[in-house]
């Protein structure tokens, strides 16, 4: 492709390219420099998917949680940021789904259900990630506001080892509030919200994977996600699966019955072990992630600062941020020059791979790498399909 740059720094391109790629007049076009050549970076408002932090505050006290190590204020999302979001979403012509879920509670928000209402105003796909322990008083309001997904934690199948695992919560508590919400579904002849279940593999409950099909048909679950743990404290490094070591078994399925016909329900597995492909799901999804206090991150892995060990080294992350709601519209940021190049150069995926690298370096402990990337995606489980989000 032949680019010409005009004299007052402007980048023309031969007609045949602007048709090709359908480039509007006037569209601004970013460069981006790599070893291979120029890489041109063009914006784009083809967002797909949301994700919305009601709340960084949970009503329990996970051993998984980043909270045990973390230092960030926390708080609930302020009603006049839920509609600066709200009113910036309608401008986003290709949205499909939004998704109420973050590093919090969702349910734990005083106006959740006003959020979910207001959602499903715009006509996309909702979903609430949840830990189901405040999810029986509003099951109700759950159904009638059309809410499409409910995804509840489990992290185990035995009462003790839940407990144990999610403090502060019971098993049959749970189990007990997704079979309300049912009975609520059945009563008004919904079909949803479809339930699903995610699960966090570790050590110590991989023996009940095997039992996740059994508990998921019995709560009329459309599918289970098994996610690979991601370690905050050198404790917790003993729970990971991911060495190479072990394997999950295969996939299952079961029958989820509606009111007229049959549905197939699947198990999701995660990788277990580190390899070269890398592919980012929240760039492919075409989706971004507003914490609660408006602030715009690409990913789950950006949006907070805190520490994790990837194969007992220790490394720093640091929230990164390309906008805030209360300063710039959506529209605006998801266009914007830095964004734009980050996502082209995930996308190519331009980081080097740190975990097998050889090299005794500590550079990637503040999540840079030797490619000079701030931040960097080198050593990221997500990309690797070891630690997976609905």
């Amino acid at each position: 492709m032949k680019i010409i740059i005009e004299k007052n720094g402007q980048i023309r391109l031969p007609q045949k390219y602007i048709d090709q790629y359908e480039i509007e007049t006037g569209t601004e076009i970013y460069l981006e420099p790599t070893e291979e050549g120029i890489i041109l970076c063009r914006p784009i408002p083809d967002v797909r998917k949301v994700y919305i932090e009601p709340t960084s505050r949970c009503n329990l006290n996970c051993i998984t949680c980043m909270r045990n190590v973390w230092k960030e204020k926390t708080g609930d999302m302020y009603m006049n940021t839920f509609n600066l979001i709200f009113q910036q979403l309608k401008s986003f012509k290709h949205l499909r789904a939004v998704a109420l879920a973050g590093f919090g509670e969702p349910l734990y928000h005083p106006n959740i259900l006003i959020m979910a209402r207001h959602i499903k105003d715009l006509g996309v796909e909702l979903s609430i990630s949840t830990n189901g322990v405040l999810l029986a008083p509003i099951a109700e309001d759950l159904v009638e506001s059309g809410v499409d997904k409910i995804i509840v934690s489990i992290d185990s199948v035995n009462s003790l080892d839940f407990a144990s695992i999610r403090n502060g919560a019971s098993l049959n508590g749970v189990l007990d509030n997704i079979r309300f919400l049912n009975k609520v579904k059945r009563r008004k002849g919904s079909m949803k919200p479809v339930v699903g279940i995610e699960f966090v593999a570790m050590r110590r409950n991989i023996e009940e994977i095997t039992e996740l099909p059994k508990l998921a048909s019995s709560l009329g679950a459309a599918f289970v996600l098994i996610t690979n743990l991601l370690p905050h404290s050198e404790d917790m490094c003993k729970e990971i699966l991911y060495d190479g070591t072990t394997e999950l078994s295969s996939g299952a399925s079961w029958p989820v019955a509606h009111r007229t016909w049959l549905q197939w329900a699947t198990l999701h597995r995660p990788k277990m072990y580190w390899g070269a492909s890398r592919r980012c799901r929240f760039v492919e999804e075409k989706a971004f992630v507003i914490g609660w206090d408006g602030k715009v991150s690409p990913c789950y892995a950006l949006m907070h600062s805190y520490p994790y060990y990837i194969f007992n080294r220790r490394k720093q992350v640091t929230r990164y941020v390309l906008g805030d709601v209360h300063q710039e519209n959506l529209m605006s940021i998801w266009m914007s020059r830095e964004y734009v190049r980050f996502r082209d150069k995930v996308r190519i995926f331009d980081f080097p791979s740190c975990v097998d690298c050889g090299l005794a370096c500590d550079i990637a402990e503040n999540n840079e790498d030797c490619y000079t990337n701030v931040p960097s995606c080198a050593d990221c489980l997500w990309a690797q399909d070891i630690v997976r989000c609905p």
